[in-house]
């Protein structure tokens, strides 16, 4: 068992992390803006949290100022303030390794160029980004600030893990949605 941290614990993927990590048996440090029994509060846009990474061997970054797509700007901008200031902590406390919560949006500006209709090529590891995904359900959603927050924070982790030679190694997860599509089906 390994001692791990998780940001923003109390949100929905963090908490089913937390609670997957637990039953595994590791000891695991919960850190949310919000009071909560069972977390640690921290503003990770501050300093005076980083204590809770003595000992930590696993990262798991999942706090957002907003953790939707339409997220403004100003939230964008301190998202990315605490990705930093998470990031630069873990290697400052030798952490061995950052699982960094990304998201799908940061190649959603493809999705408006057409990329995923069937004639089109297909998104592959070797694609650049796109941020952006552009929707009108339920109301007008631009997620571009919310997008650049989180390839910001996969380009820092890029140049960070190759800083420390991989001492401190990153993993981002570019976490996405499904959609149900019915097809229908005829019966004879």
């Amino acid at each position: 068992p390994k001692k791990v941290l998780v940001t923003g614990a109390l949100g929905n993927l963090a908490g089913k992390i937390c609670r997957n990590l637990s039953d595994q048996g590791h000891q695991v440090v919960l850190l949310d803006c919000k009071p909560h029994q069972m977390s640690h509060v921290a503003d990770l846009r501050e300093t005076g949290w980083e204590n809770h990474l003595k000992g930590v061997d696993t990262v798991f970054h999942f706090a957002a100022q907003n953790p939707f797509p339409h997220a403004t700007w100003k939230d964008s901008i301190a998202s990315f303030d605490m990705t930093a200031n998470v990031f630069y902590a873990a290697v400052a406390a030798k952490v061995r390794r950052v699982v960094f919560a990304s998201s799908n949006h940061v190649m959603g500006g493809h999705k408006e160029e057409g990329i995923n209709c069937n004639d089109a090529k297909m998104i592959t590891p070797d694609t650049d980004p796109f941020p952006g995904t552009k929707a009108d359900v339920p109301s007008k959603i631009d997620s571009t600030p919310y997008a650049c927050a989180k390839l910001y924070g996969e380009r820092l982790a890029r140049s960070l893990g190759k800083l420390t030679g991989g001492r401190t190694s990153f993993v981002c997860l570019r976490i996405g949605w499904y959609r149900i599509i019915s097809v229908a089906v005829k019966s004879d």
